[in-house]
């Protein structure tokens, strides 16, 4: 009886459908967090000239191969614009199209690592369903949640989506010229998708060029040279005509602060698996990442030990891989970021790039842990004493994850309250002046949000229409305050300013409201909008008093300066506003102002 039989009757069909239900459980419970939480606003960056502009100049008959090449901060997002227009024309720029490609993106991020993980592990299906698992686990956190709620944010899952490729073409019985040839396909392709791309080009070479196995010597160092070219070529034409950022530089930052350096490095790699709300989230991330980058650095050295035994190596060969392309990409942007502080790190678009780092370890260490090194390298035996081990290793991994998961949460549903927050402040940018909170979370030039605004609405780009009006009579709302949803707790006048603050619940009392708009009326004034909320705050209080977490960031505060408003006495109320109906709900309580 071959082993790969005994192995499978050592593990049922029916544990393995099992542990597959287990591994779709974090991308369902993702999808419905995303269900919930995403909201259709362009957001920052993508109101710039070289990404909202191509969809003007698409419908104009202007736009040109130039537009897709424009360099946009350190990258070059010739496929993602392309992406981009295709997903907005059929859509009418709705960014949840967007998202959901993110979403796909991933889920075929994920099935290849776990077909991956199965030809690396095939005696042994029990451990590779496990660390499937786990990888699911890690690949679908909503530590992401930057990049989950964030249309534009796809270019960062790309060059991990093209390598993955290349590592699935690996494995097959294709030529060995058509697999390198594929490879370079998607390194150039990975290049033009985002900054860290020409990093494929790095990554995949260990696995192409000094692995046993794929070719003759004289044909592997023809077409290492090949690759070589064909990198070079990719980065000379990327680097033409290209603006480095004005940062202080990594070699400075060495020379003033090298630990500064270390602490960034580590912090970016361990920041998707930080407890992020407990006050020490830097330290806690540092440590992670120290962690996980030496145990790498150990892994790859043990590797290198054992590099005459190519059955073991094949096995190690795609996780090196990956793991080196998310070193790699820490590495960068800790050269071009290191100066802002290790706290910058742990921003959550940037959960990726740790995260592959952790899955490759995944499975570096139980490969490691079964496989002897030997030319013919037949599993041993895994005896109580590995078991344990690798049962404690997994233990601990999900168990960050579990400690990191509420803060995970908490972060995802604060973002997506800034993007409906946006979106109420996109509403009323043509009916109110500008307002505080546009520059705060929608981006912050206003000339080239109003400019860009208002040319999409005139193109027909999306398919809803910026609010005209400031007249309560032309909305939707429920005059009477409603039960529990929220008030005016205090207001006063504090220089030139009326300061108002208080707290609103969205009328189903699911969620705080999306914002908060006040009205004036006195006499001759008609009852109008005059400005919207400048701010969430955090209301420990009320979750206590009614003992539910929807409160917590349920307060408000708004400063405006009284020459904004009638010369005449007023009533000042607040509205809790839905930015998907446009409907109000009114709060309770109102001020009253003499503004003469």
């Amino acid at each position: 009886m071959t082993e790969n039989l005994k192995s499978s009757l050592r593990f049922p069909v029916w544990a393995q459908w099992l542990m597959f239900g287990l591994c779709l459980l974090p991308p369902l419970a993702l999808a419905v967090l995303l269900r919930r939480n995403a909201v259709n606003v362009p957001y920052w960056d993508e109101w710039d000239d070289d990404l909202a502009g191509i969809f003007l100049k698409w419908h104009a008959g202007t736009l040109s191969f130039g537009d897709f090449w424009a360099q946009h901060t350190e990258s070059r997002l010739v496929l993602p614009r392309l992406i981009f227009l295709l997903l907005g024309n059929l859509s009418h720029w709705n960014l949840c199209w967007e998202m959901a490609a993110t979403f796909l993106l991933v889920c075929g991020a994920a099935a290849a690592v776990g077909w991956l993980g199965r030809k690396t592990m095939v005696e042994w299906p029990g451990v590779a369903w496990l660390a499937c698992f786990i990888a699911s686990l890690l690949l679908f956190s909503p530590a992401q949640s930057q990049a989950w709620l964030w249309g534009l944010e796809m270019i960062l899952y790309l060059p991990l989506v093209f390598i993955l490729a290349s590592l699935l073409v690996l494995r097959t019985t294709l030529a060995w010229p058509a697999k390198v040839v594929f490879c370079a396909v998607m390194a150039t392709a990975s290049t033009y998708s985002f900054s860290n791309g020409l990093l494929v080009w790095l990554a995949l070479f260990p696995i192409l060029f000094l692995s046993e196995g794929w070719a003759g010597l004289r044909q592997k160092c023809r077409a290492a040279l090949l690759w070589l070219f064909a990198f070079l070529a990719n980065a000379g034409f990327y680097f033409q005509d290209y603006q480095f950022p004005a940062t202080p530089g990594l070699w400075r930052v060495l020379c003033a602060d090298p630990l500064l350096v270390v602490e960034y490095l580590f912090a970016f790699l361990g920041g998707p698996l930080a407890d992020q709300n407990r006050g020490s989230e830097v330290t806690i991330a540092i440590v992670i990442g120290g962690v996980q980058f030496s145990l790498f650095v150990a892994l790859v050295v043990t590797a290198f030990r054992w590099r005459k035994y190519p059955a073991l190596m094949s096995r190690l060969w795609p996780w090196l891989t990956l793991g080196g392309y998310a070193v790699l990409s820490a590495l960068l942007a800790t050269a071009g970021r290191a100066a802002f502080g290790p706290a910058q790190a742990l921003a959550p678009r940037y959960g990726i790039f740790g995260l592959c780092l952790a899955v490759a370890l995944v499975y570096l260490v139980p490969i490691l842990a079964i496989y002897r090194p030997s030319p013919v390298n037949p599993p041993r035996p895994v005896g109580l004493k590995i078991r344990l081990a690798l049962a404690a290793l997994g233990a601990v991994v999900i168990g960050l994850y579990a400690l990191a998961l509420p803060s995970a949460l908490v972060n995802l549903k604060v973002f997506s309250l800034d993007l409906r927050h946006a979106k109420a402040c996109l509403k009323f940018l043509d009916a109110l002046p500008p307002q505080p909170a546009t520059a705060t979370f929608l981006c912050p030039d206003y000339a080239r949000v109003k400019r860009m605004a208002d040319a999409l609405d005139h193109a027909g780009v999306w398919n809803y229409s910026l609010l005209q009006s400031r007249r309560l009579a032309d909305f939707k709302s429920d005059p009477a305050p409603a039960s529990q949803s929220g008030g005016i707790e205090n207001s006063l006048v504090s220089g030139a300013n009326l300061v108002i603050s208080g707290w609103a619940l969205a009328p189903n009392h699911r969620a705080p409201a999306d914002c908060v708009l006040f009205t004036c009326e006195g006499a001759g004034v008609e009852s109008r909008i005059f400005a919207l909320m400048d701010q969430r705050l955090v209301r420990a209080d009320l979750v206590k008093q009614f003992q539910d977490q929807n409160f917590l960031l349920a307060g408000w505060q708004k400063s405006c300066p009284l020459a904004d408003l009638p010369k005449v006495v007023l009533t000042v109320k607040a509205w809790s506003f839905d930015a998907e109906t446009d409907r109000l709900t009114r709060l309770a309580g109102e001020a009253r102002l003499d503004n003469r």
